[in-house]
């Protein structure tokens, strides 16, 4: 039997990180230490963290403070927007940071580890994560209708060498609410079971057919009940999401949209999910953390 603690929490909006005041950075890094100290992940997967490049070409990064700060021997960062590749005058924080000279800005998400990654191929060999794409848009317009999405892919270097994948799927403008429009709402969970269509794609043959064990975490931008996550990933292909003992909404206004799924059903043994709702981790993200301690084979 093997047992593993997994948490995942979306640090509410990259660019929160870096455009407040140096004391609320620091006391949102201060937080999130304190969190970290007290759960005790042995992997954590974050979405929406951003790192900036100032004036002076000094990097800025939340994935560094986190690796350092909260004790993480291995972190990997997945980018997903960046102004080099995606400059927008639409988008308010772009522009800002152009007019203050940042050489750059970016966010994505990103997994922290406690245990050595491997090699996608090779278990016995120390490898590196992939950032992988579930949607890239035409053209990016500012807003989070066109933000990319991508999934890391990633591998344990511990027997039995599980796949651990942290993923932040679509969610449109005006698709929750009381205004929310049923066809925004409809071609949203469209386009999320397009990603998770794409993210079958990239594991089935060297993950779901040998039934290699997985861990996929994130902020899905949807319920469980949804029909992305309901069929397409339970009943069609045997993922078995990690209820929390607690029925509570990960986000405000989104619902219970932050989930830890595990593969396959049949080395599950048991396991134990719940999420925090703590004066603390209230005080770190408008996302609440989902932790999972799992024991399979």
């Amino acid at each position: 039997m093997h047992k593993l603690r997994v948490m995942t929490l979306n640090l509410g909006g990259g660019e929160k990180n870096f455009t407040g005041t140096p004391e609320q950075t620091e006391n949102k890094v201060e937080a999130l230490s304190k969190l970290i100290e007290e759960v005790k992940p042995d992997v954590f997967g974050a979405q929406e963290i951003a790192h900036y490049i100032d004036a002076d070409g000094t990097t800025h990064s939340m994935v560094d403070r986190i690796h350092l700060d909260c004790g993480f021997q291995y972190a990997f960062y997945g980018e997903t927007l960046s102004m080099k590749r995606h400059m927008q005058v639409k988008k308010d924080l772009m522009v800002n940071g152009l007019f203050n000279d940042w050489w750059d800005w970016s966010k994505g998400n990103a997994l922290f580890s406690n245990i050595p990654f491997s090699r996608l191929s090779d278990t016995l060999k120390t490898g590196v994560p992939r950032n992988v794409p579930l949607f890239q848009p035409v053209s990016y317009e500012g807003s989070r209708d066109t933000d990319p999405r991508y999934v890391i892919l990633s591998r344990l270097k511990q027997h039995p060498y599980p796949f651990v994948l942290n993923l932040h799927l679509t969610t449109l403008a005006g698709e929750r609410g009381e205004n929310a429009w049923s066809e925004i709402t409809d071609a949203a969970r469209i386009t999320r079971s397009q990603q998770i269509s794409g993210l079958i794609s990239l594991v089935e043959s060297h993950v779901l057919m040998p039934h290699l064990p997985m861990i996929l975490m994130g902020d899905f931008n949807a319920t469980a009940e949804e029909y992305t996550l309901r069929d397409m990933l339970e009943k069609d292909h045997g993922f078995v999401q990690l209820k929390p003992q607690e029925n509570i909404a990960t986000h405000p206004r989104a619902g219970a949209v932050d989930h830890i799924y595990f593969f396959p059903a049949k080395r599950l043994v048991e396991y134990t999910c719940f999420v925090i709702s703590s004066p603390l981790s209230r005080s770190i993200s408008d996302h609440l953390p989902v932790v999972a301690d799992i024991t399979y084979q």
